[in-house]
């Protein structure tokens, strides 16, 4: 897995099969996303690519500021 910080600095990636999403905590339901996008990625040659978000959007978009519980760091997730 290698982690890209820099949206300006992205290298091109073969075939991608993208999902985007907060992935605090790596559930079942996430589980099942990221094993259908191994499972297509092999079909088409492809790589997988994931969009996270730091902060969390609900840190950014949030009236005032909440604290807010998150399952997993960023360097964890």
């Amino acid at each position: 897995m290698t982690v890209h910080t820099d949206i300006n600095s992205l290298p091109v990636f073969k075939n991608a099969v993208v999902t985007i999403g907060t992935f605090d905590g790596v559930h079942k339901g996430h589980q099942q996303i990221l094993q259908l996008m191994l499972d297509e990625a092999k079909q088409v040659n492809g790589e997988t690519v994931i969009i996270t978000f730091h902060p969390h959007p609900r840190q950014v978009i949030a009236m005032r500021q909440t604290e807010l519980f998150l399952l997993n760091s960023l360097h964890e997730r």
